[in-house]
């Protein structure tokens, strides 16, 4: 049985012209929930800019159980778990704040 060449047929090895669009790149289950994540703390940081204190606490809370989902089947030694762990930790940092100033929602003013 003879082998086939080593090299593949020259068309397959051409680039692309520029300006045609590239195939998108493999993006992985754990990057979609951390960009969901992100989306949601912007949003929850959108809510406390409009003085909606509970909303944004209801928004931070998704996030912490979103976070918590996306650490669950990750190993401690995978790429996005530090930092995945630290959007965590400023999380609830952000709902320690949010609620800290629930008494007081009534005093602050409303944006113009």
């Amino acid at each position: 049985m003879k082998p086939g060449p080593r090299v593949p047929p020259k068309g397959s090895r051409q680039l692309k012209p520029p300006g045609e669009a590239r195939s998108a790149p493999r993006v992985s289950q754990v990057q979609r929930q951390a960009d969901e994540v992100k989306s949601l703390e912007k949003q929850a940081g959108d809510l406390v800019r409009s003085n909606d204190l509970r909303g944004a606490v209801h928004m931070y809370e998704e996030c912490k159980a979103a976070i918590e989902e996306a650490l669950e089947g990750l190993p401690k030694d995978d790429v996005c778990y530090s930092s995945l762990v630290e959007r965590r930790s400023g999380v609830e940092e952000k709902i320690a704040k949010c609620k800290q100033f629930l008494p007081f929602e009534y005093f602050l003013k409303a944006p113009k």
